[in-house]
C-alpha cells in the first residue's frame, strides 16, 4: 500500500468509465443504479487482479492448509487462538468468493473453481472446534470404545475432514507457474499456449488431489485396526482392583512398564461416577503416572470400564500424524508445481515454438502469394485468349483453361492481401490522384509532408498495468468543484464548443487540471506537483506565437480528453498509457519557435544539427518535456514504478514524435492496414454502433485493440489526430485557429524572405487565399486520415461530418470574399472537388 493507495493491475478497466458513460451523451445515459453496479464490477475485477490482494489470499490459503497441523505440533493448550485465525481465514475466503462472483460472474460462477472454492470454505468448518462438527460425527478421538460401527464413523469423519483440507489445494492452482492469464500484449500463440497449460495443469493437479483423497477410501469398510491392549489392560486392572486389591500395585507397575517403549502411555486412572468400590480400592484412586499429562485436551484418549476410566496421552502419535499430514501437503504442492512447470516447458516445446515458427512462415509466404498468383493468372489468361482464335470445337480442353479456373479461386483468396499490399505501397503512388492540381496545391501537400528527411518510429511491446483509486467518488466531486469554482461547466468541457482563446488564465488552468486529472486514468499524483508542472509548461511556450502557444496546448489536451472519452479508451489502453498521452498533449509543442522543420533544416538551425534533420522540433518538444519532469517539484511521473515510468516515457516520445507531419501519410497507411486486416469485425461493430444495437467497443474489437502493436498505433494516432482536429470543430472555432496558423505561416514566410531561402507554398501572404488553402488542407491532408480512422473508430463519425460541413462553409467563404472574384472554370473545378469529398465521406460511413 505505497503512498496510501492501491495499485490495481489489469488489461483493461477503471472506475471512471461508469461515470463518463453517464456524462457523455454520445454513449447514451445510464441509470444511477447501473453506474453503481458497473463501478462495483470494475472494483471487484481490479481487486481480484491486484497483486497485493493475490499475495494476501495466498498467505490466507497457506494458513488454512497448515495452521491446524502446526497447532498440534506446537502443542497449544487449547484451540481458541486457532479458531480465531481460521475464522478470519473463512471470512477472507468468503470475501474472495464474493469478489470473484461479482467481478467475473459469467466466467466464474458455476465453474469448476467456484464449486471447489465453496468446498474449501465448507471444509474449514471441520477445523473449528467451537462448531463441534468432528465430535458430532464421532471423529473427536476421545473415545476408546471397541464398537466397530463407531470406529468406522470416526474414520469416515476424519477422511471427510482430510478431503476438505485437500480440496483447498485446488485454490493453489491459480498461483502455479503458467497459470497466470496472459495480457492483451501477448501474441496469439502465447495466449493459446497459456490456455493449454492452464487446462492441463488443472486436470493433472486435480488428479493428484483426487488420488490422495480416494486411495484411503478403498479400506474404509474393512474391519478397523484397533489397539486392543488398552481395553485388555483396563479389564485386568479393574479385576485386580475389585477382586484382589493387594495385587493392584503390582499390576499398575506392569501396566506402566508395558507402555514405556510406546509413543503413547497411560497417565491417570479415575473411578467412574457411581461405581461401588471398597474402601481399599477408593484409597488407591485416582492414580497418576510419573510421566506428564498432555497439554492439549484433544490429545487425551479415554478408555472406560465398568468402574474405572483410564486416560492415555496421545500427544506424540497426534503430532506425528500432523507432521505426516504437513509432509503430504508439501509433497502434493511440490508435485503440482513440478508438473505445472513440466507441462509449461512441454507445451512451449511442442506447441508454442512450432506455432510461432508456423506463423512466421505464413507471414513470409503471404507476401509471395499475391505476386505469384497474379503472374500465373495473367500468363494463363493470355494463353487462353490466344487459343480462342482456334475454331476446332472438338479439341480437348487445354490444361491452361483449368489453370485459369484454379487461379480464379486463388485470386479471391488473396484479394484481401491485394488490398493490404496497396495500402502498404510507397507514398509516390498517391500522386496519381493529384493530376490537374495547381502548383500551389502540390507545393502545399509537399510542404505538409515535410520532404524526405523524416523517419518513422518502431512500436515495441508494453506491459499492461492499470492504476485506480480507492475513493473515486471523492475525487470526481473534487474535480467538479474545481471546475465550477473556476467558472466552467462540465457540459462545456465535455463538448467541442470549448475555445481556450476565450478563457482567462485561471479557467484554462482549471481545464488543464481536469483534462489530466486522475479520474481520466486512475493515476493518483500530487496536486501541487501537477500545478507546478503546468505552470512551468505554460512558461515553456512562446507567448508571441499566433498558433503554437499555451492556448494551443490546452486545445489539444481537451481534444485528446474528448477522444479518449468518445472511443471508451479505458477498455483497451491502460491507465499509464492514458496518463502519458494526456501529459504529451500538454507538452507536444513545448518550446515551439513558430518555425517548421523545413525552415530549421534549410537554415541549418542548431536543432536541425542536433537531431540530424530528423524531426528536430518534435525531438526538442519531448526532450523539454522530460527536462521539465526532472525539475524539482514538477515530477508528476514520480508516482509511477520504474517499469511504468519507462512505459510512460515510451508513449510520450512515440506520440510527440509522430505529431511531425512527415509521419502523416505513413500513419494513414497504418490505419488503413489496421482496418483492412480486421475488416470483418470492424464492419460488424460499425454497423451495430450506427444502428444503436451495441455500444462501442464490442468484445471482438477490444481484443484487437489490446494487442501491443495496435495500442502503440492508437496512442500515436490519437495525439496526431487531435493536433489536426481544428477543421472538425464548430466553424466559429475552426476559422479562428485557421487564421492563427496562417498568420504564423506568413510570419515564417517573411523570415524566409529575409534570409533569402525559397518561400514555402503556404507561407506567402501575397499568394495564399485563406479559404481556398483550407479546402485543400482538408481535402488532401486531413480527410484521408479521418476517413480511414472512422472505419476503425466509428464513434468519431460525427467529426468527419463536421469536417465536410466546414469544407462547404470554406467554399462559400471563398466564393463570397475572394477578390477578384474567381472565374467560372475555377468555381466548377472547386465544386467538383468538394463533390468528390462528399462522395468519399458517404462511402466511408
Amino acid at each position: 500500500l505505497a503512498s496510501g493507495k492501491l495499485r490495481w493491475e489489469g488489461r483493461h478497466t477503471r472506475f471512471g468509465s461508469a461515470q463518463r458513460d453517464c456524462q457523455d451523451s454520445e454513449l447514451g445515459p445510464m441509470s444511477k443504479f447501473e453506474v453503481m453496479r458497473r463501478r462495483l464490477v470494475l472494483m471487484c475485477r481490479s481487486l481480484n487482479k491486484n497483486r497485493v490482494f493475490q499475495g494476501v489470499m495466498f498467505i490466507v490459503l497457506l494458513l488454512a492448509l497448515f495452521m491446524p497441523d502446526l497447532w498440534v505440533l506446537a502443542d497449544r493448550p487449547d484451540s481458541s487462538d486457532l479458531d480465531l485465525v481460521l475464522t478470519i481465514v473463512a471470512v477472507m475466503f468468503l470475501f474472495e468468493l464474493t469478489v470473484q462472483s461479482i467481478g467475473m460472474y459469467r466466467t466464474y460462477v458455476r465453474s469448476f473453481f467456484f464449486y471447489m472454492d465453496i468446498l474449501g470454505l465448507v471444509s474449514l468448518m471441520f477445523d473449528l472446534s467451537y462448531l463441534q462438527i468432528m465430535s458430532l460425527l464421532g471423529g473427536g478421538g476421545e473415545s476408546g470404545s471397541g464398537n466397530a460401527v463407531v470406529l468406522r464413523a470416526a474414520r469416515i469423519a476424519k477422511l471427510g475432514a482430510r478431503a476438505g483440507r485437500f480440496a483447498r489445494l485446488v485454490k493453489l492452482l491459480r498461483f502455479l507457474p503458467g497459470m497466470q492469464e496472459q495480457g492483451a500484449s501477448a501474441g496469439a500463440a502465447k495466449r493459446l499456449s497459456a490456455r493449454l497449460v492452464t487446462s492441463l495443469s488443472t486436470r493433472v493437479s486435480c488428479l493428484i488431489i483426487v488420488m490422495v483423497v480416494l486411495m484411503p477410501l478403498f479400506s474404509m469398510w474393512t474391519f478397523p485396526e484397533v489397539d486392543w491392549s488398552m481395553q485388555g489392560w483396563l479389564l485386568t486392572i479393574e479385576k485386580a482392583l475389585l477382586e484382589h486389591p493387594e495385587r493392584w500395585s503390582r499390576q499398575i507397575g506392569r501396566f506402566e512398564e508395558f507402555y514405556e517403549t510406546l509413543s503413547y502411555y497411560p497417565f491417570r486412572i479415575v473411578a467412574n461416577a457411581g461405581a461401588n468400590l471398597s474402601s481399599t480400592a477408593v484409597a488407591s484412586l485416582p492414580w497418576s503416572s510419573s510421566r506428564p499429562a498432555p497439554v492439549r485436551p484433544a490429545n487425551i484418549m479415554r478408555v472406560a470400564g465398568d468402574v474405572i476410566t483410564c486416560e492415555f496421552n496421545f500427544q506424540s502419535p497426534n503430532q506425528i500424524d500432523s507432521l505426516m499430514s504437513l509432509c503430504l501437503l508439501t509433497v502434493i504442492m511440490l508435485l503440482m508445481v513440478g508438473f505445472s512447470c513440466m507441462l509449461s516447458n512441454s507445451v512451449s516445446a511442442i506447441v508454442l515454438t512450432p506455432l510461432e515458427n508456423l506463423l512466421v512462415k505464413i507471414r513470409q509466404a503471404a507476401s509471395k502469394i499475391f505476386q505469384s498468383v497474379t503472374d500465373i493468372a495473367h500468363n494463363a489468361k493470355k494463353v487462353d485468349e490466344d487459343s480462342e482464335d482456334e475454331e476446332d470445337d472438338d479439341q480437348e480442353v487445354e490444361p491452361t483453361n483449368l489453370l485459369i479456373k484454379e487461379t480464379t479461386l486463388l485470386d479471391k483468396v488473396v484479394r484481401k492481401l491485394s488490398t493490404l499490399n496497396e495500402a502498404s505501397n510507397d507514398r509516390e503512388e498517391r500522386t496519381d490522384g493529384f493530376q490537374g492540381l495547381s502548383d500551389n496545391d502540390r507545393a502545399m501537400i509537399s510542404g505538409f509532408y515535410g520532404g524526405q528527411h523524416r523517419s518513422t518510429q518502431v512500436a515495441q511491446d508494453s506491459e499492461d498495468p492499470l492504476d485506480a483509486m480507492e475513493d473515486f467518488d471523492i475525487l470526481v466531486e473534487a474535480q467538479r468543484t474545481m471546475v465550477e469554482n473556476a467558472g466552467l461547466t462540465l457540459d462545456l468541457l465535455n463538448s467541442w464548443n470549448l475555445n481556450p482563446l476565450e478563457l482567462d488564465k485561471a479557467r484554462n488552468r482549471a481545464a488543464a487540471m481536469y483534462f489530466v486529472g486522475p479520474h481520466n486514468h486512475g493515476i493518483v499524483f500530487d496536486q501541487v506537483e501537477m500545478a507546478n508542472f503546468l505552470d512551468q509548461a505554460e512558461l515553456g511556450y512562446v507567448r508571441t506565437n499566433p498558433y503554437h502557444n499555451w492556448f494551443h496546448a490546452i486545445d489539444i489536451a481537451h481534444c485528446v480528453y474528448r477522444l479518449l472519452q468518445i472511443i471508451v479508451a479505458e477498455e483497451f489502453l491502460n491507465g499509464v498509457e492514458r496518463y502519458a498521452l494526456a501529459l504529451s498533449a500538454v507538452c507536444h509543442d513545448l518550446g515551439h519557435p513558430g518555425l517548421n522543420n523545413t525552415f530549421l533544416v534549410e537554415t541549418s538551425h542548431d536543432l536541425a544539427l542536433r537531431y540530424n534533420d530528423k524531426s528536430p522540433l518534435e525531438n526538442m518538444h519531448s526532450a523539454k518535456m522530460f527536462e521539465l519532469l526532472g525539475t524539482p517539484k514538477c515530477n508528476v511521473f514520480g508516482v509511477l514504478s520504474r517499469p511504468q515510468f519507462f512505459e510512460a516515457r515510451k508513449v510520450c516520445i512515440e506520440a510527440i514524435l509522430h505529431t511531425d507531419n512527415a509521419h502523416h501519410f505513413p500513419m494513414i497507411k497504418e490505419v488503413q492496414m489496421l482496418g483492412e486486416v480486421n475488416s470483418e469485425v470492424l464492419a460488424i461493430a460499425r454497423s451495430s454502433f450506427q444502428k444503436g444495437t451495441k455500444s462501442f467497443p464490442p468484445r471482438d474489437i477490444v481484443d484487437v485493440f489490446r494487442q501491443s502493436e495496435v495500442r502503440t498505433k492508437l496512442v500515436k494516432l490519437l495525439l496526431h489526430f487531435a493536433d489536426i482536429s481544428n477543421c472538425m470543430k464548430p466553424f466559429r472555432i475552426c476559422s479562428i485557429w485557421a487564421n492563427r496558423v496562417l498568420e504564423e505561416f506568413f510570419a515564417q514566410g517573411d523570415e524566409e524572405k529575409k534570409v533569402g531561402i525559397p518561400i514555402q507554398a503556404m507561407n506567402d501572404r501575397e499568394k495564399v487565399n485563406r479559404a481556398f488553402s483550407q479546402v485543400g488542407f482538408i481535402e488532401f491532408l486531413v480527410s484521408p486520415l479521418v476517413f480511414a480512422v472512422i472505419r476503425v473508430l466509428p464513434p468519431l463519425l460525427p467529426l468527419s461530418a463536421k469536417m465536410v460541413d466546414n469544407t462547404r462553409t470554406w467554399h462559400k467563404v471563398w466564393l463570397d470574399e475572394t477578390r477578384p472574384a474567381p472565374g467560372e472554370q475555377e468555381k466548377t473545378a472547386l465544386a467538383e472537388r468538394i463533390s468528390k469529398l462528399e462522395k468519399r465521406y458517404e462511402e466511408s460511413r
